[in-house]
């Protein structure tokens, strides 16, 4: 098994952090992408780069922590500061029953491991002064942090060629089989497993074999603010940014801004059930103007840069991680809508163990993708 041929398809966070995980087990690993590099397409390159834990439901818990674990304990060594940064979470308040919510998942948090700490009034304000005096209060997940995930995608693609991997860029594949990725210029790839990484595009990949992936695109804009504009130390999100992120609406818009290493502010976030396309102005100015509510003034910052992302969602919010039904040997990590980053290490562990048949640190069954997956 330590010679197991592992072609993986898609070289975003995930795919790289699923060829690092197998090339240290001894697989032979092929990673290719339509991109002319590693984590220049896709999530990876429009993400915010938030690494969190969120307290969703009890699965996603657990792999939201195991993912951050593996960053904050692994993270490739970068020079300067685009790897992982301890910068913490500050979940907001704006009232307070809000704050009685943000109370109780506390507790929830606590009682998992997690380390938290409930801030109200003054001690609330110390913590981050830029922040409009009129919250209530919030959480902080002083353990949470940031990284720039193209150039980590890239140490990591790096750290998997020095155990004999290799990268494969501008390839467009096909289809995928039992046995074999198959390309658009007519070649094919043998191999005794294939891993899906591709995030929307496994729709297609799938499709000739009659499988049907239950993933879907969920759209978001986000800004970014010129340099020397960092007012912030925390990534702050407003506590209602989880009745967005879950379900299908037609638009929903939530603060949530993330202090980047560069003394940048990343601005998001937005959420519409569709593809992404050209920025839209008047939904960007719906973005600035929520977060301006909790950071006064934000909207007066100057904006380098606007741009749009294609997050893949499911129905039920929790990736599909594990073997494809109906298809031997071919294994399929997508589906994490907002958490691809964070969860990204935790899936490839998951992957790495399906194909290997050993133990996984957390119950994987949660993200089976049988659970949902069909065929025709």
């Amino acid at each position: 098994m330590a010679n197991l041929k592992v072609v993986i398809v898609g070289a975003g966070v995930v795919g790289v952090c699923c060829a690092r995980t197998l090339a240290r087990s001894g697989a032979e690993v092929l990673v290719v992408d339509q991109g002319e590099a590693v984590g220049v397409r896709g999530g990876t390159a429009a993400g915010m780069g938030h690494i969190v834990v969120n307290d969703g439901d009890e699965a996603g818990l657990q792999l939201c922590k195991l993912g951050r674990s593996i960053w904050r304990d692994d993270s490739p060594e970068i020079a300067g500061e685009d790897g992982f940064i301890e910068t913490g979470t500050l979940w907001m308040a704006e009232d307070d029953a809000t704050f009685e919510e943000l109370a109780r998942s506390a507790a929830r948090l606590e009682s998992a491991g997690i380390s938290v700490e409930l801030l109200k009034g003054k001690s609330f304000s110390d913590v981050e002064p830029a922040l409009a005096r009129d919250l209530v209060g919030g959480l902080r997940l002083p353990e949470d942090g940031v990284l720039y995930a193209p150039v980590v995608a890239a140490a990591m693609m790096q750290e998997a060629k020095q155990m004999g991997a290799t990268f494969r860029p501008r390839v467009t594949v096909s289809s995928v089989e039992t046995g074999m990725v198959r390309l658009a210029d007519g070649n094919c790839i043998g191999a005794d497993a294939i891993v899906i990484a591709s995030g929307l595009n496994a729709l297609d990949l799938l499709e000739e074999s009659g499988i049907e992936v239950p993933i879907v695109p969920r759209e978001g804009q986000l800004a970014i603010t010129a340099r020397g504009t960092r007012v912030l130390t925390h990534h702050v999100v407003e506590a209602g940014y989880q009745q967005g992120a879950h379900g299908v609406v037609e638009e929903a818009v939530a603060c949530a801004i993330l202090p980047r290493s560069t003394g940048q502010l990343c601005i998001g976030s937005s959420r519409r059930p569709r593809q992404a396309g050209a920025v839209d102005r008047e939904l960007m100015e719906k973005i600035i103007a929520r977060c301006d509510r909790f950071l006064p003034g934000i909207g007066r910052l100057p904006i380098l840069r606007c741009w749009s992302g294609t997050r893949a969602a499911t129905a039920d919010s929790r990736p599909l991680i594990g073997p494809v039904p109906a298809q031997r040997g071919v294994w399929i990590a997508s589906g994490f809508e907002g958490l691809g980053i964070t969860q990204a290490p935790a899936a490839a562990q998951l992957i790495k163990d399906s194909i290997y048949g050993t133990r996984s640190p957390i119950d994987p069954r949660a993200w089976d993708p049988a659970r949902s997956m069909t065929t025709s």
